[in-house]
């Protein structure tokens, strides 16, 4: 899509990359609390590639599966997937851990959500686990549709344990999370960072009384919520 090859070209900051990298640390610290040697990681949806740097740092083999081939490219040391989804080209149980950062969201309604994570739990071998981060709406509020045009998929804490339950994955962690910070430190600098201003009043983004990077660091220490389940290692079916 010309909108995500226009982000892609437009880069990150120093700092922007700086917070990227510590969030997906956060998020892999958590998985390893769940799964303390993960083997084969697959993320869907790398975007830049903060999570993919973090499982080369710690020498973890990884996937990644995106529909954008150009994202792909700038991913280090990945075996790269092209592919839009659901559904995800990828065998039952091929994975320890299946993780999507800010993906769900962007599912066009809730039979799309459901398939997505479905798709997940089929390619995570039994006892393996599934992560994702998403916005949560009740912080977001009507910044959840304005950040990114793609939001159709409203997400919060409680919608995504139903989810997960749904799918018969055993929630092990489900907290919020502003970036890499949690407990009162995060919900502090998260009400700090959402007062200062990003433009003047009646400002449209393409006016220089607008800070986009104000406005993205506003996004950044949002109230996210993160959510790991794990496939039961013994299924029963019937």
């Amino acid at each position: 899509m010309p909108y995500y090859d226009f982000w892609r070209e437009k880069g990150i900051t120093r700092i922007g990359q700086h917070w990227s990298l510590k969030a997906a640390a956060y998020t892999l610290d958590a998985i390893r609390q769940v799964l303390p040697t993960p083997g084969q990681v697959i993320e869907i949806g790398p975007g830049r590639g903060p999570f993919a740097s973090v499982c080369h740092q710690h020498r973890l083999r990884y996937t990644a599966v995106d529909a954008n081939p150009g994202l792909l490219q700038r991913l280090p040391a990945s075996d790269g997937v092209c592919s839009f989804v659901p559904p995800i080209p990828l065998r039952d149980g091929v994975a320890d851990v299946v993780v999507a950062n800010h993906v769900l969201e962007h599912a066009s309604g809730l039979p799309q959500a459901e398939a997505m994570l479905r798709e997940m739990r089929r390619i995570v071998r039994p006892g393996g686990c599934i992560a994702l981060t998403t916005p949560d709406l009740l912080w977001y509020g009507n910044y959840f549709w304005d950040c990114d045009y793609s939001h159709n998929f409203p997400t919060s804490a409680r919608r995504l344990q139903q989810l997960f339950i749904d799918q018969q994955l055993e929630v092990q962690v489900l907290r919020y999370v502003h970036n890499h910070l949690s407990g009162w430190q995060g919900t502090l600098i998260g009400r700090a960072v959402q007062l200062v201003p990003y433009r003047l009043p009646g400002a449209l983004p393409n006016s220089p009384h607008y800070s986009d990077q104000i406005y993205k660091a506003r996004l950044t220490f949002a109230r996210c919520v993160l959510i790991i389940g794990r496939r039961p290692a013994r299924e029963q079916h019937g």
